[in-house]
């Protein structure tokens, strides 16, 4: 069943992105919306920063002040401090916090949380640019899979061929036959990738009446050729 957003008012299907702040699914935000609140409400609902009580409520009341200062309806406005209410009710005390009630976010690559106020990972390097980079929105997502069709006939295409080379009977490499594979398929436009050895078994041989065990490999050779290049 449509729900309405209660920013906007405008419908929201079912299989449209909607954002319930509250445990009650009949009041919604959609996510245009959602996404044009202040960054500071975003940050937290994102686990971008974990902040104890006494900066949650810091944060509300300077959430609430923007979103007065930018004309929000009295409805969004009560159901944002119902969410912030819920979570200090939860949150830490500061004399509890083991981290001196620093506000912080988590690097999306190394998963380290970092301060508010830091600008780089000091473990991976990442930089953040700005808070709302941190992470890709839900719509940012479904748009890029929307549109992975168009992306997919705009990149190159390549084919591949798999040559295998046996060594020779005292476990070398025979060198002419792989040079000649190369130098064949250059001709005809692939190009060497990767080469490796796989190890298929030990021989015994006779060697001025001596006997001897070397190890027999077969070398396996990748050879890579575009056939359709990359559409501008």
């Amino acid at each position: 069943m449509a729900k309405n957003c209660i920013t906007c008012g405008k419908s929201i299907g079912l299989l449209t992105v909607r954002i319930p702040l509250l445990d009650n699914e009949n009041i919604v935000i959609c996510m245009d919306c959602f996404e044009k609140m202040p960054a500071a409400l975003l940050d937290l609902y994102h686990k971008r920063i974990l902040p104890n009580r006494s900066d949650l409520i810091n944060i509300k009341d300077a959430v609430l002040n923007e979103m007065t200062l930018n004309g929000y309806n009295n409805d969004t406005k009560n159901v944002i401090s119902c969410y912030f209410d819920n979570k200090i009710s939860k949150a830490k005390d500061e004399d509890n916090d083991n981290d001196n009630s620093l506000i912080q976010k988590t690097c999306p690559i190394c998963q380290r949380k970092v301060a508010y106020e830091q600008n780089n990972c000091m473990t991976c390097g990442y930089i953040f640019k700005d808070n709302n980079d941190l992470k890709l929105s839900e719509k940012e997502i479904a748009e890029i899979y929307n549109e992975r069709h168009i992306q997919y006939k705009n990149n190159p295409f390549y084919e591949y061929d798999l040559i295998v080379i046996p060594n020779n009977k005292d476990g070398s490499t025979d060198t002419n036959q792989v040079v000649q594979s190369i130098r064949d398929h250059a001709h005809q436009g692939w190009r060497l990738i990767t080469m490796f050895s796989n190890e298929i078994g030990k021989n015994a041989l006779a060697i001025g009446g001596i006997g001897t065990n070397t190890t027999m490999c077969e070398d396996v050779l990748l050879f890579e050729r575009c056939i359709k290049p990359e559409k501008k």
